[in-house]
């Protein structure tokens, strides 16, 4: 099954291999958060400030819970738990019945998805600052200072935090101290997210280039331009580096 959510407000399921229309789910705003799968159901987030849990099979709500604001970043499930984001700058924790376990406000939105790694959740926010908060009781373990807004989800390897930001850069991040390892410098915004492959870090930027790093060092290993800015995450197959750009084409690299 195939799962698409919509301008028009709705989450489609279809089909893998004919694209068969087999349910229509309606929200009362634009879907611009990609849905995850967890126990049988799917989490995704609407500009009509809800999150919404759907039956995968019959496409019918379990339950929704509200927000203050749209969101728009994709939702995180992990020990019946679900942490979410919104527009307002509010970060959440509820449970797998939609009951608010915590909340965190940060200064602005925060469109970047959120990482839980070792009892911590991690997430960069409009307010130019990447957040460490303690998973179970939502208090603000550290936060990291950057250049620049961040849209970028951020990722995990070796005891580092890897994310992208507005200002260029792309940041390795001590996890549990935010300690800053290293920074490396493209031509412009950094809003997709980066990707590790074994001790390699892909990442795209505006700039039009998808950049190769030494995932513990952040020295370039090659970087390869296309005709557009790149605003996405890659994803990675078989060796294959896979990423679109906004020149209209997709790519496939040869790691």
């Amino acid at each position: 099954m195939i799962f698409v959510g919509s301008e028009d407000s709705r989450l489609y399921a279809l089909t893998a291999d004919s694209g068969e229309l087999l349910w229509t789910y309606y929200t009362e705003g634009p879907i611009r958060s990609s849905a995850i799968i967890s126990e049988g159901h799917l989490f995704f987030g609407s500009d009509d400030a809800y999150l919404h849990v759907v039956n995968m099979m019959t496409g019918n709500r379990a339950w929704k819970a509200d927000a203050a604001a749209a969101i728009r970043s994709t939702p995180l499930t992990a020990h019946e738990r679900v942490y979410f984001g919104c527009e307002s700058g509010d970060f959440y924790s509820v449970d797998f019945r939609g009951e608010l376990k915590w909340r965190f406000k940060a200064k602005r939105a925060v469109t970047s998805s959120p990482l839980l790694v070792d009892g911590m959740v991690y997430f960069g926010s409009l307010d130019w600052t990447l957040y460490a908060l303690d998973a179970e009781g939502g208090w603000q373990i550290w936060r990291f200072r950057m250049g620049r807004p961040t849209i970028s989800s951020p990722t995990y390897s070796e005891g580092n935090i890897y994310t992208g930001c507005a200002d260029g850069n792309i940041y390795a991040i001590e996890a549990r101290t935010s300690y800053e390892v290293w920074r490396f410098s493209t031509d412009h915004q950094v809003t997709g997210s980066p990707i590790i492959s074994e001790d390699s870090l892909y990442c795209g930027s505006v700039d039009g280039s998808m950049y190769c790093l030494d995932m513990r060092s952040g020295r370039l290993r090659w970087k390869f331009r296309t005709g557009g800015p790149i605003t996405g995450t890659p994803a990675i197959e078989d060796n294959i580096l896979y990423f679109g750009s906004n020149d209209h084409r997709i790519y496939a690299l040869l790691t």
